[in-house]
């Protein structure tokens, strides 16, 4: 008789335990690890137009688990997801219009041919969310340098050449903001009366960036400036986490170019026809 009243008990008890679940000490591994991802530090950086901002955020493990995609004016301060404990890797990428998913194929991140790189800024981290939780805070690094070329000869090499900026690397690979190796060519594009041009210039790898010279209405470079050495030389640096924007004077006259780069005082001199 007495273990027909203890079978009740041990059925009400193998009951409580499976309904307290991820509560009970011994069933903590199969829980998932709550992920809390902190975009304030991103909402308030200046770089960002709240406007036409964005952001997308990916998880991977061995594969991609999780994604999201937040225009500025809806993202929230704190997101919390639930994932599976494993080490992660969680990448955001933050830009402006006009809006992709640049995280659609994987984590690099390339240029379009005959495009400039997009104005993107990275977060990248590898996350232990093996344990209970983990918090991820977002700061937003950017990827790309704008490259501004003044004509100091009133507009004159912009109206007698087409320009494009050639290089061997063409985008970077958000897991580690690392260069890509890849054939890149942006042509260079007035914006002001003056002969100034902007162009933005994806993360170098090495010194052997050129900017080209053709007449107009053709590809074919006429004469090279080598700017990638000069970058460098002004102490360009590829693994940084925050690339830096250059300016580049060229002042046209009697068929001689004279280079300056940023604030260096040194100029560099070509003949156009040597």
């Amino acid at each position: 008789m007495m273990k027909m009243h203890l079978l009740p008990f041990i059925l009400g008890c193998l009951l409580l335990c499976s309904c307290v679940g991820c509560t009970v000490r011994e069933n903590r591994l199969v829980c998932p690890c709550a992920l809390g991802i902190d975009y304030r530090p991103l909402l308030v950086a200046p770089a960002f137009d709240r406007e036409v901002g964005r952001v997308d955020v990916a998880l991977y493990g061995p594969d991609r688990c999780w994604s999201a995609c937040h225009p500025l004016q809806q993202c929230p301060e704190v997101e919390e997801v639930l994932v599976d404990k494993a080490g992660l890797r969680l990448v955001a990428l933050m830009y402006g219009r006009p809006w992709q998913d640049f995280l659609a194929e994987g984590t690099r991140v390339v240029c379009a041919p005959g495009q400039e790189m997009a104005a993107l800024y990275a977060h990248s981290m590898l996350m232990d969310c093996t344990v209970e939780e983990v918090n991820c805070v977002l700061h937003p690094h950017k990827q790309f340098s704008t490259l501004t070329i003044t004509d100091e000869a009133d507009g004159e090499l912009c109206r007698r050449y087409d320009m494009a900026v050639r290089g061997t690397t063409c985008g970077f690979d958000a897991t580690d903001c690392s260069a890509i190796e890849g054939p890149y060519r942006c042509p260079v594009q007035d914006v002001d009366s003056a002969g100034r041009s902007c162009v933005r210039i994806p993360r170098q790898l090495r010194g052997d960036l050129l900017l080209d010279f053709s007449e107009k209405g053709t590809e074919t470079p006429l004469f090279s400036c080598p700017i990638g050495a000069y970058l460098f030389a002004t102490g360009y640096d590829p693994t940084a986490e925050d690339l830096t924007d250059y300016t580049l004077k060229i002042d046209f006259r009697e068929a001689l170019l004279y280079l300056a780069v940023a604030d260096w005082k040194d100029e560099y001199i070509y003949s156009l026809y040597d």
